[in-house]
């Protein structure tokens, strides 16, 4: 299981001046901020500082001032497959709603010039939301994503995926603001990509609060059918909806290990609907812990319980260790 944490230490507190210098900018400084809701399990305690953000430039403006006051910051996109301690997050959470995308030919004279269109897309969109804008231009490649949640930062970070499509197929590159403050472009194939994995999430969990910050993607698609391209992304939109819980949830838990499902090993030890504390395992989808009083409901450390019960008791009965798919995030 992946952890993002802030240092374990009380509160930094930021000077008067500093605050104002942000503020300057147009950006507005949140303390003590409620994140719960900004989760797709709505769990999760208070950030020590808070910031919305839905330009690309004040995103930079304000990493770079939380490096300047060596206050460790969180991008927080879609919250899905993100779980937040309960006792919050140390530091700086932006929420990112830098949400553009646009279908455009090739950005500038460094890319391939044939009739495939690209995607571009600002970090903080809605990765379901830039599939429906390229299935709606007749083009091809991101159908599988109409039914995934959390944000285009987030589906690149973790290579996200469904249906047999996932995002390393059809990513052309990104564009990075780098440990050292610089803004570089990284294509696909440096970005290490292998299952529900990438070098951007190892190192977004190694840097502890200071790593790489994702600002946009460029998606190389195809021209298709309009009609064949709408009719299969309902083809996905329906199962997810037949096959998966409209309750708070994680997004998937446990990632399927090689040849088997967890969802298939989590039903066959009997925990379909399971509960503990305020969390239960999903009785339309085994994979996927829900939360259904909502915020106040469940606790971060009910789904780490429920997450070690279910581990211990599908290694028990099968022998196989699952893996969690999520990111701890915050003081734990």
């Amino acid at each position: 299981m992946a952890t993002v944490t802030a240092p374990a230490h009380s509160k930094k507190e930021i000077s008067a001046t500093a605050l104002e210098q942000i503020e300057a900018l147009g950006v507005q400084i949140r303390q003590d901020h409620p994140l719960a809701n900004l989760t797709t399990i709505k769990i999760g305690g208070p950030a020590d500082y808070f910031a919305d953000v839905n330009d690309t430039h004040k995103l930079l403006k304000l990493v770079r001032w939380a490096r300047a006051n060596d206050l460790p910051y969180l991008i927080l996109g879609g919250g899905s497959n993100v779980l937040i301690s309960d006792r919050g997050v140390r530091g700086l959470v932006i929420h990112n709603r830098c949400k553009a995308v646009q279908v455009q030919d090739a950005p500038c004279c460094d890319y391939p010039k044939d009739t495939r269109p690209f995607l571009f897309a600002e970090s903080g969109a809605l990765m379901a939301g830039a599939a429906r804008i390229a299935i709606n231009a007749g083009l091809t490649g991101l159908e599988w994503a109409v039914s995934v949640p959390g944000s285009v930062g987030g589906a690149v970070v973790n290579n996200a995926g469904a249906h047999g499509g996932e995002v390393k197929d059809t990513l052309w590159d990104v564009l990075l603001l780098d440990d050292h403050g610089d803004i570089q472009v990284y294509r696909v194939e440096d970005l290490a990509y292998s299952y529900r994995q990438s070098s951007l999430k190892r190192a977004g969990t190694a840097a502890a609060g200071f790593g790489p910050v994702l600002l946009s993607a460029n998606f190389r698609l195809q021209t298709g059918d309009r009609a064949a391209i709408r009719a299969a992304a309902q083809s996905f939109l329906g199962h997810r909806r037949s096959t998966q819980p409209v309750e708070p949830s994680l997004g998937s838990t446990f990632v399927n290990p090689p040849g088997d499902f967890a969802g298939r090993l989590i039903e066959e030890a009997g925990l379909k609907g399971f509960r503990l504390g305020g969390v239960e395992v999903s009785r339309t989808h085994a994979n996927f812990l829900i939360n259904p009083g909502g915020v106040g409901a469940a606790t971060a450390a009910d789904v780490i319980a429920m997450i070690a019960h279910i581990q211990t008791t599908v290694a028990r009965g099968s022998g196989v260790a699952l893996e969690p798919e999520l990111q701890k995030i915050g003081d734990w």
